[in-house]
């Protein structure tokens, strides 16, 4: 899913994960602006994306017995979105906190004038698929993002 050149934007991060989306009606709140939580989906979408693009799937957590939660967003609105806006909405791994929680940053760039409308940053906590316990982060959910 990374396009081909975007790189004329400006970026927080010099080399995000990016997918392309267009705005959809059901995106929208009574104001006819994108609904916050619309945000928090596609936050969740590109992190996906982003980890199953470098390999790490449902299977290979299941292997592990390790997933990445949330456990906490941070999210700043700096311009509204609307029906038919083309947006870039961009992720990358960021730094990681002791043994168990990693850094996210995410922000969404409005392709018709390249203005930044959002931008957040997500911690998450590697947990034990059985018993929800924080656990060390695997090296197989580090190492993918370095290449």
């Amino acid at each position: 899913m990374k396009p081909n050149d975007f790189s004329q934007f400006n970026w927080q991060h010099p080399n995000p994960f990016i997918v392309e989306h267009t705005v959809t009606e059901s995106e929208l709140d009574f104001l006819r602006h994108v609904n916050n939580k619309s945000y928090l989906t596609w936050m969740e979408q590109v992190a996906w994306a982003h980890a199953q693009a470098v390999g790490i799937s449902h299977e290979l957590q299941k292997q592990l017995n390790r997933i990445m939660a949330v456990y906490e967003n941070c999210m700043q609105y700096k311009a509204s979105c609307y029906l038919g806006d083309e947006l870039l909405i961009a992720t990358w791994t960021g730094l990681q906190e002791g043994c168990c929680k990693r850094k996210r940053g995410f922000q969404i760039i409005r392709k018709h004038d390249q203005k930044t409308v959002f931008t957040a940053t997500a911690t998450y906590v590697c947990i034990d698929l059985k018993n929800h316990k924080p656990r060390r982060i695997p090296k197989e959910f580090v190492e993918p993002y370095l290449n």
